[in-house]
């Protein structure tokens, strides 16, 4: 009878650390919201008469908002969200300018969750929704709008339970075409975008 009380108390202890392990890979906060600065660098490529111009977009650095959700502890959602605003060159001189409106929506896992330390990897989709383009001299200016991939990386670090600092990079794939005059030229922007910021989770 001993032996089984024995057997029984120890199937008991288990039982009862199992479920604690178990609660533990769930006590995670599902929606999170953070602000970042972020350094946009354009990659740009053209085409066509852009190409003959010596096209440049500069860099920008802007105020990002996004969202977060986990699905579970190592799965989340990120959509962000920001505004840039950059300058069009011709020939090394200031000619325009474009606002570009880039929502952005990746799945990342994060594979030490809950570590002081949080790396983590992502990959989705952005949309970029050009306007009020405008080139000095050039009638019907204007850029396309564009659908492409998105590729992330960063570091969650813990200050408390809810609150955490953020260091963040993405490569955007733009890839679309400005219409200069009658002609459509190739106008690939493929911004990099380098943030850090922080984070409040709930």
């Amino acid at each position: 009878m001993k032996k089984w009380c024995g057997i029984a108390a120890a199937a008991a202890v288990l039982a009862v650390g199992a479920g604690q392990v178990a609660q533990a890979a769930d006590d995670y906060k599902s929606f999170g919201v953070r602000v970042r600065a972020i350094y946009v660098k354009p990659d740009e490529s053209t085409g066509g008469t852009l190409s003959t111009l010596n096209t440049k977009v500069s860099d920008d650095i802007i105020p990002e908002l996004d969202l977060e959700y986990f699905f579970t502890k190592n799965f989340s959602t990120e959509l962000i969200a920001g505004v840039t605003r950059n300058d069009i060159k011709l020939n090394n001189g200031f000619a325009g300018s474009t606002w570009l409106l880039p929502p952005t929506l990746t799945l990342k896992y994060h594979p030490l969750a809950g570590s002081t330390f949080s790396p983590y990897i992502g990959f989705g989709l952005n949309v970029v929704f050009p306007f009020n383009s405008k080139v000095n001299g050039v009638p019907n200016f204007q850029i396309d709008n564009s659908v492409g991939w998105a590729a992330q990386a960063g570091t969650d670090i813990k200050i408390t339970d809810n609150l955490y600092f953020n260091i963040d990079y993405k490569y955007l794939n733009v890839d679309t075409e400005a219409t200069v005059g009658t002609e459509k030229c190739k106008l690939d922007l493929n911004p990099h975008l380098i943030g850090i910021g922080v984070g409040y989770r709930f």
